[in-house]
């Protein structure tokens, strides 16, 4: 085997060339302070260097196409409260109660009805547009959740004050970001530029005071049947 200084430089270059920046991590922060938005939509859309939104880039990946998204309906909720999927990509709504659901959205991306259903999982929807879905129940009024649906393949959630971000190219990229409880539910946008950094604080226009999720009245969760 041949070992020289000029090989090993070589082959440091190829390694490089290969290898991954560590995940991005992006944070909220308010006055200097670390935000708290558990299930907090953030995703990124590439733009071009004129600062267009790029068109590219936003088609769902085969591993996604080939997977429904879920949201059930467990103990009189929906789980989860709080989730995100690209266009195109195919909803389900599984019952796991012993109770009939009726699960409802008016929203402009997609407007249905899935009406009376019990201990099953009605036929799969998809969803072709971009944006905010609200659902909810025409049984039970307190079951609420939101859908976000996003033109991007570069989405994630806020878990422990934290979003990831793996695989990122580097580039100009406008943040997106969603809650029902931050900024009266309108998505704030920054500007990032992504050259391989670990992490990158958001400073955000106020304090966020996240609510839980309704729960079901507990007087109500020992009962079988509704219908």
């Amino acid at each position: 085997m041949f070992r020289t200084p000029r090989l090993a430089a070589i082959l440091l270059s190829i390694y490089s060339c290969w290898s991954f920046s560590e995940p991005l991590k992006i944070q909220l922060t308010h006055q200097g302070q670390l935000q708290s938005a558990p299930g907090a939509v953030i995703w990124l859309r590439a733009t071009k260097p004129n600062g267009a939104v790029s068109e590219e880039g936003g088609k769902l990946t085969e591993q996604a196409a080939s997977t429904a998204h879920i949201i059930e309906q467990r103990d009189r909720q929906f789980s989860p409260y709080i989730s995100v999927t690209q266009v195109g990509r195919d909803i389900q709504f599984p019952n796991r109660d012993n109770t009939a659901h009726h699960v409802y959205s008016f929203s402009e991306p997609l407007s249905f009805e899935l009406p009376l259903f019990k201990k099953r999982t009605p036929a799969p929807i998809r969803v072709e547009k971009p944006g905010l879905i609200a659902l909810g129940c025409n049984i039970h009024d307190w079951m609420i959740a939101y859908l976000v649906v996003v033109d991007s393949p570069f989405y994630g959630q806020l878990h422990n004050q934290v979003v990831e971000f793996a695989g990122l190219p580097h580039g100009e990229y406008q943040a997106l970001l969603w809650h029902p409880d931050i900024n009266s539910a309108q998505v704030l946008k920054t500007q990032l530029n992504y050259q391989g950094q670990k992490q990158f604080q958001w400073p955000i226009p106020q304090k966020i005071n996240a609510k839980a999720q309704i729960k079901a009245p507990v007087e109500r969760l020992d009962e079988d049947d509704d219908y």
